[in-house]
C-alpha cells in the first residue's frame, strides 16, 4: 500500500506545472479601496511569488473617464501589495485598476475596484437643538429660552441628529459621550457664536489674592494634583521638587512643583502672582468620546486641560468612528486630540493647536521628563483604525507637530492623510511616522522653524508618501538642542525598518550654519527610500548621507545648493559638483546645482522667481505631478503659477517667539549670489516616463519584521 500510495503521488507531482509547485508565480487574491478626501488607498491580497519578484502597477479612472498611469504599488508584507491614488476630486467616483506582473506566472492578474471620495462638507444635524448658557439651569428644559447650565448635560439630552448649541461664555467641565450619532446624522456640538471656552484650569487660582509669598519669588496656593501649569498662556517647565523650582536647576525662566496638596510657581522674570493669570490644570480633558461614533465638535476653544498624566483636549477611542472635529482653538493643551484602539475615518480640519513655552524647554529635559511630545494628535500605541484626516491645520509653539501612527501590527494599512497644514515654531520634529505606518501620505504641508520635517523613525510596513512639502528655516529651536537638523529623519535605535519611502518635489532649506537640509546618519534602515524632483539647501552641504548600512536609495532630478564651500557628502566621500557625485556613487544623474532663486526665502517666500533653474525640469512622475503646468514639472513642493492650500495666517505668531530661544533670524540663499559649484546643463525632461517608476521592486524581497517589544 505504500509503494502504491508512493506512485499515485509521483503521478501527480509529475502533472503539476513546476511554476505552481515552487510557489513563485503569482496569484490575485482580492483588492480593497479606502477613500479619504482627496486620496484612495488600495490594498491586493496575493499569493504564491516566494522569490518575491512581482510587481503591481496601478492605473485610475475619475468619474468615468479613461484609465491612467499612476504610482505603482509597494510591497510592505509577502501576502499584499499597497499604495495610493493620490489628487482625486473630492466626492467623486472613481475607479482603480491593478496589474501584477511577475515572469514566472500570473493567475487573476488584473483586479479592479471603486469607490468615491469624501468631501470637506461636514456632516449636518437635522434634529432637535439643545442650548447651552453658562447662566442656564441643568434642571431646566435646554430650549433657547430656558437653557442648560452644562455641556455635559445638553450632550445627555441629544440624541442622533441633534445639535448642542453653546452660548458664549466660560466653561469648567469634562464632557463623556458613550453613544453618538449615525452616518448623516451625527450629534454636533459647536458654539452658537462668539467664544466658547472650555477652560480646564482651577478658576479660584486665577485670582492673583489666592496665592501666598514663600519667599524667594516662590509662590503657593492650595490645589488638586495637576501636571500642568501656566501664565498668561504660557507654560511653565514642572520641576520634579521645590529645592530644583527653588533653583530653576534647568535654567527655566520660571517653572512650577506640585508636593503634598500644594502647587508651587515662579512666575517668568521672577514676577509677582499681582497683574498675571495663573492657570492651573484642574481637569484632565474637555471631552471623552468611547463608542461615540459620528461626532461632530466644531468652533469651541479649548484650554488649560493637563491634571492628569495623561491628558488630552479630546479623547477619541474604541469605535468613535466617522468623527469629525472642526474649526477649533487648542490653547496650553498637548495633545489636543488622543487616538486610541479601534477608530475609523476620523477628520480633524480647520483647527489651531498650540502650547506656548513649550518650544523654551530644554530638548533633552523634554526627552526625559516625557508626556510633551505628542503635538496636536497623538496616536495611541495600541491603535486599530485607519483613514485619518488631518487637513489644512495650524500647529505652532509645540515640541512635536503630531504623530499619525499607532505601533500595533494591523490586518490593514493606515490610509492616513496629513494634508495642507502649516507646522511652525517645533522643539523637534514636524510629523512623526514612526512606528507601524502604512500608506501614510504627507502632502502640500508646510514645516517650518523646526529641528526636523518629517521622522520615519522607523515607519514600519510602509509605504510613506511625502509629497510637496516645504520643509524650511530648519535649526536647532530648543535650548540645548545641537543636533543635526534635517528635512527628514531616519536614524532610531529600532531592529526594524522603514517600509518604502518616497519624497518626492519637497522644497528643504536651512540656514543655520554648518548644516546640511537632507541628512541621513547611521543605523538608518528601510525596504527602500526614492528621492525625486526635490530642492536640498544648506549651508554646509545640501545633502549629507553616511549610514552604516547598504539600505536601498536613489537620488535624481533634484536640485542641490550649498551657500558653503561643499555640495554633497555621501559615505565617506565629499562632491562639490553634480558630476563628480555620480561618477562616485551613480546617484543624482540628472541632478543639478544651482541657486534655486526663490522669491523671498528669508521673508519666507519659497515660490519660484521666473528664472529659477527648477522651472519645468522635474521628471514626470504618474499619479503625482500629471496636473503640472508649461512645459514640464518643476522641481521642489511650488509649482511656479500655483498657490498652495495652507490655512490663512490669521494671527501673529512671531510676537509670541520671544517665550523660547528659538533663532528666528534667518539669511536667504541670495538672489544669484551662487554657490562656487559646477552647475549641470539644464535639460528638458518634461516627458520622461521612465523605468524609474518600477523603482526597486524586483531587486529585492520585502523585508517583513517582528513587533519590536
Amino acid at each position: 500500500m505504500l509503494l502504491r500510495l508512493t506512485s499515485v503521488s509521483f503521478v501527480l507531482w509529475c502533472l503539476i506545472p513546476m511554476t505552481a509547485w515552487g510557489q513563485d508565480a503569482i496569484t490575485g487574491i482580492s483588492i480593497d479601496v479606502h477613500a479619504t478626501m482627496q486620496h484612495a488607498g488600495i490594498t491586493v491580497v496575493v499569493s504564491g511569488d516566494d522569490n518575491g519578484d512581482a510587481t503591481a502597477g496601478l492605473e485610475v479612472a475619475v468619474d468615468g473617464g479613461a484609465f491612467a498611469p499612476a504610482h505603482p504599488l509597494s510591497r510592505p508584507a509577502d501576502d499584499r501589495f499597497v499604495g495610493a491614488a493620490f489628487e482625486l476630486p473630492q466626492g467623486t467616483a472613481f475607479e482603480v485598476r491593478v496589474t501584477l506582473d511577475d515572469a514566472d506566472g500570473v493567475t487573476d492578474g488584473v483586479l479592479t475596484a471603486s469607490g468615491t471620495t469624501r468631501t470637506e462638507d461636514v456632516p449636518e444635524s437635522t434634529g432637535d437643538t439643545w442650548w447651552v448658557d453658562p447662566a442656564g439651569d441643568d434642571g431646566a428644559d435646554g430650549s433657547s429660552g430656558s437653557p442648560f447650565a452644562s455641556i455635559a448635560r445638553g450632550v445627555q439630552a441629544a440624541q442622533s441628529g441633534d445639535t448642542v448649541s453653546i452660548n458664549p461664555g466660560t466653561y469648567h467641565e469634562e464632557i463623556t459621550l458613550t453613544q453618538g450619532g449615525a452616518e448623516g446624522s451625527p450629534i454636533t456640538i459647536t458654539a452658537a457664536g462668539g467664544d466658547v471656552i472650555l477652560d480646564g484650569a482651577d478658576p479660584a487660582l486665577k485670582d492673583a489674592a489666592a496665592w501666598t509669598d514663600e519667599g524667594g519669588n516662590v509662590y503657593s496656593a492650595s490645589s488638586a494634583e495637576t501636571r500642568y501649569v501656566a501664565v498668561d498662556g504660557v507654560r511653565l517647565w514642572r520641576y520634579e521638587s521645590r529645592e530644583d523650582l527653588e533653583n530653576l536647576s534647568l535654567g527655566t525662566d520660571g517653572g512650577f512643583w506640585y508636593g503634598q496638596g500644594q502647587v508651587y510657581v515662579r512666575l517668568p522674570g521672577d514676577a509677582a502672582p499681582a497683574g498675571h493669570e495663573i492657570q492651573v490644570s484642574a481637569l484632565g480633558r474637555a471631552f471623552w468620546l468611547e463608542g461615540a461614533p459620528h461626532v461632530v465638535i466644531r468652533d469651541l476653544i479649548i484650554r488649560c486641560y493637563g491634571s492628569e498624566t495623561y491628558s488630552e483636549g479630546i479623547m477619541v477611542r474604541d469605535g468613535s468612528h466617522g468623527v469629525w472635529i472642526v474649526g477649533n482653538t487648542f490653547e496650553n493643551v498637548m495633545p489636543g486630540i488622543w487616538v486610541k484602539n479601534e477608530v475609523d475615518d476620523l477628520t480633524v480640519m480647520d483647527n489651531e493647536f498650540s502650547d506656548r513655552g513649550l518650544p523654551g524647554f530644554p530638548w533633552q529635559a523634554v526627552k526625559d521628563q516625557g508626556g510633551m511630545e505628542s503635538g496636536a494628535i497623538g496616536v495611541d500605541d495600541q491603535y486599530d483604525g485607519q483613514g485619518i484626516v488631518f487637513y489644512r491645520n495650524r500647529v505652532n509653539h509645540s515640541f512635536d507637530g503630531l504623530r499619525i501612527c499607532g505601533d500595533e501590527v494591523m490586518d490593514h494599512p493606515n490610509n492616513a492623510d496629513v494634508v495642507a497644514n502649516v507646522i511652525e515654531h517645533l522643539g523637534d520634529d514636524g510629523i512623526e511616522t514612526d512606528g507601524m505606518c502604512s500608506n501614510v501620505r504627507i502632502v502640500g504641508n508646510r514645516f517650518d522653524n523646526a529641528l526636523v520635517g518629517v521622522s520615519v523613525a522607523p515607519a514600519v510596513g510602509g509605504p510613506t508618501y511625502v509629497v510637496r512639502n516645504l520643509m524650511v528655516d530648519l535649526n536647532n529651536v530648543a535650548p540645548g538642542s545641537e543636533w543635526m537638523v534635517r528635512a527628514m529623519k531616519f536614524n532610531v535605535g529600532d531592529d526594524r525598518p522603514s517600509g518604502d519611502i518616497f519624497a518626492y518635489h519637497n522644497t528643504a532649506v536651512t540656514y543655520e550654519a554648518d548644516q546640511a537640509s537632507f541628512g541621513v546618519t547611521d543605523d538608518s534602515r528601510w525596504v527602500g527610500v526614492r528621492l525625486l524632483n526635490n530642492i536640498w539647501t544648506g549651508t554646509d552641504r545640501a545633502f549629507y548621507y553616511s549610514n552604516s548600512g547598504d539600505e536601498p536609495f536613489t537620488e535624481d532630478y533634484d536640485l542641490l545648493f550649498s551657500t558653503g564651500d561643499r555640495l554633497v557628502y555621501y559615505q565617506g566621500g565629499n562632491y562639490d559638483t553634480i558630476a563628480d557625485y555620480h561618477a562616485a556613487t551613480g546617484q543624482c544623474e540628472h541632478c543639478l546645482s544651482a541657486d534655486p532663486l526663490f522669491v523671498d526665502g528669508s521673508g519666507g517666500d519659497y515660490s519660484l522667481q521666473e528664472g529659477s533653474p527648477a522651472v519645468d525640469q522635474g521628471v514626470l512622475i504618474p499619479g503625482i505631478n500629471d496636473d503640472y503646468l508649461d512645459d514640464g514639472p518643476d522641481r521642489g513642493a511650488l509649482e511656479l503659477g500655483e498657490e498652495p492650500e495652507w490655512p490663512d495666517d490669521d494671527d501673529d505668531d512671531d510676537a509670541a517667539d520671544d517665550d523660547d530661544s528659538g533663532d528666528d533670524d534667518v539669511g536667504g540663499a541670495g538672489d544669484g549670489g551662487g554657490c562656487g559649484c559646477t552647475t549641470a546643463p539644464v535639460q528638458p525632461v518634461a516627458l520622461i516616463v521612465s523605468a524609474l517608476l518600477i523603482f526597486t521592486l524586483r531587486l529585492r524581497r520585502r523585508i517583513v519584521p517582528e513587533r519590536h517589544h
